[in-house]
This record gives C-alpha cells, structure tokens and sequence, in this order.
C-alpha cells in the first residue's frame, strides 16, 4: 500500500467531458491514486478492497450514485472492524451529475482543487450512517415518486440533459396513480401517504433544503409523508422550506424518527442516496451500528 489518497472514478462512457475530468483529477497535489471503475457496481468492490487493504481514507469522484457505490463498500469493511478499531474515512469529490451529500458538506463543487485541498488536510466529521435495509445510506431515501423518477431517468438522458432528465420523467409518472403507502413508527399510529422523502441532511434532490431542521449528527431521520400528490402538498412543503420548518398542516405530515417501516400497495420502488434500489417495499429503516467519519 503507497500513502496515496485512493479516488474512485466512474469515467462515464468514456466522454469527452469524462477524460477532462479524468485529467483534472491526475492533475491534483499532492497526486492521488486514481482508480478507475469499468462497470456498474465495480466502485463498491473496489471501496471495500481498498478499505480491508488498510486505506484510512477512500474517495469517491462522481456524483450521489458513486457516493454511495463507495459508501456499500467502506461500510462493508468497516462493520468487520472491532470496537476500537479505526474505521475508514469516505471522501468525496463532487462531478457528478447530482451532489447532494456534497452539498451537505459544505463542499465547493465547483473548484476541485479547494475539495482536494479540504480532503487531503485530514479534518474529518463523524455523522449519522443509516440502513434502509441492508444498504447504507447518508443522505437521503425515497418511496414512491421520487424512486420512480430516477427509475425512469435512464443513464443515456441523464448524460444529455443532467438535472433536467429527473424534470421529464417526473412529468411521466405524474400521469400514473400512486401507491397507497404506509408509515409504521413504533409508539405512533400509521400515517398513509403516496410519497415519503426521508433526509439524513437538510437538503434533498438538490441545493434546496427540504428538510431545513435537519441534522446529520442528531441520531434522527427526518420523514415527510404527503397524503397526495397535488399542488397543495408541495406548497406547504415550499412554506416549511422558506419559514424553517413544517408546521401542523391537512396535506402533509412531518416526523423524526430512528426507526420505522414502510409497506405499499402496490409495492412501491425505494432509492437511497438518488440511487435505486435494488428492492421494492416494504423497507425498514434503522440506524446503523457504528457511525461514518468523512472528510470535509
């Protein structure tokens, strides 16, 4: 094992814009060890390798989605540590198409070199590491409309259009009904909704804080459920987002919570970190038992 910080990379079809990126990040000082990815998934083995080979530190160079190939892998290795023993540290350098958790971080997205600067110094924050599950998850988790949109959000419209994709499938799953989908909190009684958004962190699908009280070292997720799917769910949700928080209201309901499970009618898609999952409903989310370090 060399003493080079470890970057995991997607190069992204082999694009012209994926080979500048390429270069930029070779181009870093000090220089990293870049790792390259050749197919889907391989960035989670490659993590967890690196992670068992003794790298205090692996950074995942991409958007949300290599974030979290990365984060399945490191946490793999880590829930095989003892207690006491140092677990290894997720970085992440935001050139994706979405960077949400990068975002939450505080991290300059647009000047790699001030994000390389802030990763190699060593300063690292512990937060809150959550399953939904068996995968791990930081940031962010969806049923129903948001895990059908990235469903339908194909990787070639992703690479055209970017952010805008998620706008046109979203005008696509509008049109369908949605699942009826139910919350079960232990000690609370059953909330029925067509959509719950779960945020580890205030922000959520982009630099908007959706959830503006969020806190990722409190130990609780927090869980908006909208009853439908209609105008007046997202006026409120815009509300809470402008005034701070989400006050009692007839079309959406807000919660914090560690643990709790969602089941649907129809089975509904899950994604966690903007990435599908690999599952449908019913899910369970829990904390993890151990916390994640990451380098900010």
């Amino acid at each position: 094992m060399n003493g080079r910080i470890p970057v995991i990379l997607n190069p992204a079809a082999r694009s012209t814009q994926a080979a500048a990126r390429e270069a930029a990040i070779r181009a870093l000082t000090p220089a990293p060890e870049l790792v390259l990815t050749n197919a889907p998934g391989e960035a989670s083995q490659l993590a967890e390798e690196l992670a068992r080979a003794g790298h205090p530190l692996v950074v995942a160079a991409g958007g949300d989605g290599t974030m979290n190939e990365v984060l399945q892998g490191l946490c793999r290795a880590n829930a095989d540590r003892q207690p006491g023993q140092p677990h290894s540290a997720l970085g992440v350098l935001p050139v994706g198409t979405m960077n949400v958790f990068a975002l939450e971080l505080g991290l300059p997205a647009a000047d790699l070199t001030e994000c390389w600067r802030r990763i190699v110094a060593g300063n690292r924050r512990e937060i809150d590491l959550w399953q939904a599950g068996d995968p791990y998850f930081v940031q962010l988790a969806g049923i129903g409309f948001d895990a059908e949109v990235i469903q339908e959000t194909p990787w070639e419209r992703k690479r055209r259009f970017g952010p805008l994709s998620y706008v046109l499938s979203a005008v696509q799953v509008l049109a369908r009904k949605p699942p009826l989908l139910s919350v079960h909190v232990p000690g609370r009684p059953t909330l029925h909704g067509s959509v719950v958004l779960v945020g580890g962190g205030r922000h959520y699908g982009g630099p908007v804080p959706v959830f503006p009280r969020a806190d990722n070292q409190d130990g609780l997720l927090d869980v908006l459920v909208f009853r439908g799917l209609g105008g007046w769910e997202f006026a409120q949700m815009l509300r809470a987002i402008v005034t701070g928080g989400y006050e009692p209201a007839e079309d959406i309901d807000f919660l914090q919570a560690r643990e709790f499970t969602v089941t649907a009618d129809p089975p509904a898609p899950v994604e966690v970190d903007g990435e599908l999952a690999s599952f449908t409903t019913p899910v369970h989310f829990r904390p993890a038992p151990f916390k994640l370090q990451v380098a900010v």
